[in-house]
């Protein structure tokens, strides 16, 4: 049986990366010596968005949110 292209497309599973919680996410950020304008700098927003994310009251979405969580990575290895 051959597997058609479109079958294929459809069984990727896009990988979305786990963030820790808002509070976790602010710790990190302080811990590293980092302000919100220079962490919304690095993924390309402001310091409003990410104190959102950092409150809880928003969430990174569309590349953003690999951006993101591809910085507090960084940022855990910096503290």
């Amino acid at each position: 049986m051959t597997t058609s292209v479109a079958d294929t497309i459809r069984s990727f599973r896009l990988v979305r990366p786990d963030l820790p919680d808002p509070d976790e996410r602010r710790a990190i950020r302080e811990a590293a010596g980092l302000t919100q304008a220079q962490v919304g700098s690095a993924v390309g927003v402001s310091p409003q968005a990410v104190a959102l994310w950092e409150s809880g009251r928003r969430t990174p979405r569309g590349h953003y949110l690999g951006r993101y969580a591809e910085a507090l990575r960084a940022m855990r290895e910096l503290a």
